[in-house]
């Protein structure tokens, strides 16, 4: 009887994270104000630059899978390790002309025995304002493939036809759309390059369907709208030192909880930057580390790093969140062809009449 309570209150836990999981959708990370596209097609192209970005978000490093300890008090298997989110990215963004910017990105997340990759493309059009500053519209289709690591859910219910015994998978497609605003504010004596993003992902919620051995499904619905509010601004000669610039941005998030990033970073004559962030739903203050000053070809290169130091009891069995990314961006310049002079023969050294 104890063992079936057990297995029933462990069944209830992962139907409910389940559906908080998807509600979630969208991973987070902590270098957002450096991958804006990942959350706001409309960032695509931005800065008339062309940028590469890679990252890699290892969540609650050391976190185990102990439920076996739950369901088996006879039977005690070694708890797998290192099961928190994970999460790998790679994006590219172009500008398209001046009026416009096209993206693609690849995102592969992982929590606990679900999966979820995307392929998205991005498209955005920019309208120049007489101010200097943009406004864009951005558009999203996102290739969602989600799947469920059956093996690790066959040892909670061995038998059960409703569990898959595999990895399962489906695939739909998703959109979504966003505002995106910049202003270099090339007349202000102290600020720069203020940016402002709204967005809503994920906006057709598409239902995803599991084959079970017994012949049936499970179905799970994709996530609420993802609403992403965004923004930033660069504070040059930050405390009277021409040295120093103040980079503050925020993120708000909105899927079925709210959720809100703070960050500043302080950068050291456009080279060293480090500070703090704090992200309230995962209860978590995270340092930044990073470096910009590269020269020759490495030039636009930015690496980064941070350290997410877990607030909730979680950190008792985990020994933090570690992220780490680069990003490459560059300009691409072609000269207009030199003028080159053909002589015609007919009418070399032709004297008038």
């Amino acid at each position: 009887m104890k063992k079936n309570i057990q297995l029933s209150i462990l069944l209830i836990f992962l139907v409910f994270t389940k559906n908080e999981a998807f509600a979630q959708q969208d991973p987070y990370i902590t270098h957002y104000a450096f991958n804006r596209m990942l959350y706001n097609p409309a960032a695509a192209g931005a800065g008339q630059r062309y940028c590469f970005t890679a990252l890699s978000h290892y969540q609650y490093l050391g976190y185990e899978d102990r439920t076996p300890e739950l369901y088996d008090l006879n039977k005690v298997e070694a708890p797998q390790k290192n099961v928190g989110p994970k999460t790998q990215m790679f994006s590219f963004s172009a500008p398209v002309t001046k009026y416009g910017g096209l993206g693609i990105g690849f995102i592969n997340d992982k929590l606990g025995y679900e999966s979820s990759t995307h392929v998205k493309i991005d498209a955005a059009g920019r309208i120049p304002l007489a101010s200097g500053a943009t406004i864009a519209l951005g558009f999203e289709a996102n290739i969602l493939q989600k799947g469920i690591e059956g093996g690790m859910l066959k040892p909670l219910a061995p038998g059960d036809p409703s569990i898959p015994t595999n990895t399962v998978q489906d695939m739909h497609p998703v959109f979504g759309g966003g505002v995106y605003y910049t202003d270099p504010m090339q007349n202000s004596v102290s600020t720069r390059n203020l940016w402002v993003g709204l967005s809503v992902l994920n906006i057709n919620s598409p239902t995803f369907e599991f084959s079970t051995p017994g012949g049936n499904s499970i179905t799970f619905s994709t996530p609420e709208k993802n609403i992403h509010l965004m923004g930033g601004i660069t504070m040059e000669d930050f405390l009277g030192n021409p040295n120093l610039k103040f980079h503050p941005s925020a993120k708000f998030k909105r899927a079925g909880v709210n959720q809100i990033d703070l960050t500043g970073l302080v950068e050291y004559q456009d080279k060293l930057w480090g500070g703090l962030a704090y992200r309230s739903t995962s209860d978590a203050v995270s340092i930044l580390l990073g470096y910009s000053g590269f020269k020759g070809k490495l030039q636009g290169l930015r690496v980064g790093y941070s350290y997410d130091l877990t607030l909730s009891r979680i950190l008792s069995v985990s020994s933090g969140t570690h992220e780490l990314q680069l990003n490459y961006c560059f300009d691409i310049k072609i000269d207009p062809p030199k003028k080159i002079n053909i002589l015609t023969p007919p009418f070399m050294n032709r004297q008038s009449d």
